[in-house]
């Protein structure tokens, strides 16, 4: 007797993204890509090297520098767009007159789009450089002459796209644009992309369990580039005010690997007296991240551009309290729960003194932020919403379940 219900196979879903295992990136991106194969879906991971790599600029990748080796690697070279001469003059003026860069941009696209083709729905994460928004081009205008379907996750805008707006019409060719809020929104739509194809979801993280810990430092993050946009001038001058009335506290800073300016930072830390209560440490990832956050009063985030969302959710899951500006999508995660600033040093010595003194019940705030993000931004949560996307663009109607995370 045949059946009356057909089997429907799972969706089978290429993903481009950032392998690198100490990156704010890649931590977003293997965990959505765990969640997603949690909840039925063949996932194919396609990655390339980029600057963080020690590879960068050799047809090879160091294999031990990805997350695992369940992807496949683009070898590539890669060319910053303003290079040095570091690694030779020759080099150095195939970009500045060959535009190297720009070459290597479109051989990614085109090996990025080989590696993905056989998908149902190619998903691409673009962020900058090997994922930035040429590669994005190449890839999403192939797909729409072999009659693939593409979805990109719009993680930041690459400068290129605002000095030559005739890029962004790639986000047409696509079937779905994601973004993380509604500010990214707006930015994406300024650039000329049709807003009836973007959606916005959340920004996810992993559930940790919480462990009683006692709380008695301060967290920064510092970024890819902690001297733009990140506040940090402002947070120096914050110690040195409470410095002056006789308050030391101890500030944990961690940063993206390769961290532009770092150097820059510890200097300008020292000249202003206060690297005695400052602790530099690289990129966390796993259970030290959850436990550098429970350890954490409260969470800096001075920002004025750029994404906070990284220390933000992290912040949340954690119970940590955020201190922090109104600017990008920080608002849209924290709502009122936030302890917000202008952005001034004033503004943020003022909210440690307030913390420092007592004056804020902690605790509260800190399970009221748990609570919101064990419901809005649970990585399998997202991954569910995500998967009926692909389901629904590729055409196929499949039933997807998902087990519930068991947190604390």
């Amino acid at each position: 007797m045949p059946n009356d219900v057909e089997q429907e196979t799972p969706v089978r879903l290429a993903y481009i993204g950032c392998w690198y295992k100490n990156d704010m990136y890649s931590h977003n991106c293997s965990n959505l890509v765990d969640s997603l194969r949690t909840a039925g879906m063949q996932v194919d991971v396609v990655t390339s090297n980029c600057r963080c790599f020690s590879s960068a600029q050799n047809f090879s990748i160091a294999k031990d520098e990805l997350i695992n080796t369940n992807c496949s690697a683009v070898a590539i070279p890669h060319a910053p767009r303003e290079p040095g001469k570091k690694h030779g003059m020759l080099k150095y003026l195939a970009v500045k007159v060959l535009r190297l860069d720009l070459i290597l941009a479109r051989a990614r696209g085109f090996l990025y789009y080989k590696r993905a083709c056989h998908a149902d729905v190619i998903h691409f994460d673009q962020v900058l450089e090997a994922f930035g928004c040429i590669p994005l081009f190449i890839v999403a205008d192939l797909a729409s002459r072999f009659g693939k379907r593409v979805v990109v996750t719009v993680h930041e805008i690459d400068p290129i796209q605002k000095k030559h707006k005739w890029l962004n019409r790639m986000y047409n060719k696509c079937a779905e644009v994601l973004v993380f809020s509604d500010n990214m929104k707006q930015q994406v739509v300024a650039l000329g992309a049709a807003a009836e194809k973007i959606k916005i979801i959340r920004y996810g993280t992993v559930i940790p369990h919480l462990i009683p810990a006692d709380r008695k430092q301060y967290l920064y993050f510092g970024g890819h580039f902690i001297m733009r946009g990140k506040g940090y001038p402002e947070l120096l001058d914050a110690l040195a005010l409470l410095k002056s009335e006789g308050m030391k506290i101890s500030l944990v800073i961690y940063v993206g690997y390769g961290c532009n300016g770092l150097e820059e930072a510890k200097q300008l830390a020292i000249r202003k007296n206060v690297a005695d209560m400052i602790q530099w440490q690289d990129f966390y990832t796993g259970e030290e991240l959850a436990k550098v956050y429970q350890r954490s009063k409260a969470c800096i985030i001075p920002f004025t551009g750029g994404s906070a969302r990284h220390p933000l959710t992290c912040a949340m899951v954690n119970a940590t309290p955020v201190i922090a500006t109104r600017a990008v999508d920080i608002p849209e995660y924290l709502g009122d729960l936030g302890i917000y600033i202008d952005g001034s040093a004033a503004s943020i010595a003022d909210a440690i003194s307030e913390i420092e003194s007592g004056r804020k019940n902690l605790s509260v705030l800190g399970e009221r932020l748990r609570a919101k993000a064990l419901a809005e931004l649970d990585y399998n949560k997202i991954a569910q919403e995500l998967s009926a996307e692909y389901s629904r663009i590729s055409g196929k109607e499949q039933l997807l379940q998902i087990q519930p995370t068991a947190v604390a």
